[in-house]
Parts: C-alpha cells; structure tokens; sequence
C-alpha cells in the first residue's frame, strides 16, 4: 500500500515550493519594470470620458468591475485608452493625471507605484507559500524518517485490526463555488489494538498513516505489524505493507 496520504502531502509541498519560487520571479520583473517605467514616464493630463460596469461571473457569484475609459493629447495627437484603476468619486468629464513612456504614448496609467505594490504583493505570497511547501516536505521528512528508524531499531508487535475510517482531513474539492462543493475523501486509515488475553478489552490502541484504498474494510480482524519506539510508545509505525 505505497499510495498514502505522505505522498499526496509531498506533492503539494513540492507545488508550494515552486510558487514559493516563481512568485518572486514574477514580483521582482513588476517591480523592475515598475522602477524603469517611474523613472522615464512622464505625466499628460487627461479627461475621464466613460466609466462602463461590467459584470461577470466568478464561481458561482456575478460580480462587477468599472472599466474607465480616457481620452488625452500628446504632441497634438489624440488618444483613447483604458486605466487601470477606478475610484468611486471618478465622475465622467473629471480630469485626470495620467503617466506614459515616450516610447508608448498609447499606453498610460494613473499612478507610479501600483505595479511596485503588485510586484511586492507577489514576493510577499510566494513567501508564504515557499514556506508552507518546505513546512509540508519537512513533516513527510520526519515521518519518513521515523519509519525508517522504528522498522530498523523498535520492538516489532502485532495488532487487531478494529475499525476502518475515512480521512477527512484529506480532501478533493468537486465543483467550482468559492466554498469548493462537495468534498470527496479518497483516504483512510485503519485502527488495531493489542487486546488483554482472552477479553475484547482494548490493552493499547494504535492507528495507521492514511491510504488510498478502498478495500481496506477486507482487513477486518486480521493482524497487522506494529513497530514501537524503543523509547517512546507515543511513536509508532502501523505496516500496512504487511497486509494481504
């Protein structure tokens, strides 16, 4: 039973781990075009000429976005063009400030530093997620390496097979709502127990790393091998490798 929840945990922490890097990528080249842009962009005033709502759909939401059309002159040539920012005090007919390279007239934005905030943005949460993939490769790490330990070096017992459960800890999302649909829970896990001779009282219980396998419910009542810590009872390994 190869297929267990480490494994789908180690995948997601090596995902994270690679947002972790290209999110800074992305941050940095924003924050550098943003630094060329500031220092050679010069200012044109222009007229808001319409403010059009669009609305549109996000899952199972409709929201709405304002797009701000503007008309400016530069060098006796005009323009129309779109900005990137709306404030709800625009009014159609206002003026407005607006930036724009020499080289690329017809491209303008209303302010200096929105893509420096974004390019910080993106640095800040590839962060995050950088450090919650090694958070994730370091538990599997630990568990892994624990296994290795206790199979090597702990004292070697067999359990009952008592009880079959769903981890719902682990979870496949299905559908396209913000609040994710219905879940579907593809692992489980197992719980045996070393019994007190000739009793059905439970002498210690033990349970084992999620799986997925849907057949697990076969094992009822049979043995499995226990591994303990040499020095540790709390620390356990349940190998459902061991199964058949």
């Amino acid at each position: 039973m190869k297929n267990n929840a480490n494994l789908a945990i180690f995948f997601i922490g090596l995902i994270f781990v690679l947002f972790g890097l290209g999110f800074p990528i992305i941050g940095y080249n924003l924050m550098v075009s943003a630094s060329r842009f500031g220092s050679e962009a010069v200012s044109v005033e222009g007229v808001i000429a319409n403010i059009e709502v669009e609305r549109y759909r996000s899952g199972s939401e409709t929201r709405t976005r304002h797009v701000v059309s503007v008309d400016y002159v530069i060098n006796g040539t005009k323009y129309e063009n779109t900005v990137n920012e709306y404030r709800s005090s625009m009014r159609i007919g206002d003026e407005i400030t607006l930036y724009y390279h020499p080289d690329t007239p017809w491209t303008v934005k209303t302010g200096l530093k929105a893509d420096t905030f974004a390019g910080a943005f993106f640095i800040g949460i590839g962060g995050i997620f950088f450090i919650a993939g090694i958070a994730f490769l370091n538990n599997v790490r630990k568990k892994t390496a624990l296994k290795k330990y206790l199979k090597q070096n702990g004292k070697m017992i067999y359990a009952q097979v008592i009880a079959v459960e769903t981890d719902t800890t682990v979870f496949v999302s299905a559908g396209v709502s913000n609040r994710g649909g219905p879940r579907h829970h593809p692992y489980s896990f197992i719980k045996c127990a070393v019994m007190e001779p000739g009793t059905d009282i439970i002498k210690a219980a033990y349970k084992s790393w999620s799986v997925k396998n849907d057949n697990l419910g076969l094992y009822m009542g049979k043995q499995v091998k226990v591994y303990l810590h040499p020095h540790d009872n709390s620390k356990y390994y349940v190998d459902l490798e061991g199964l058949k």
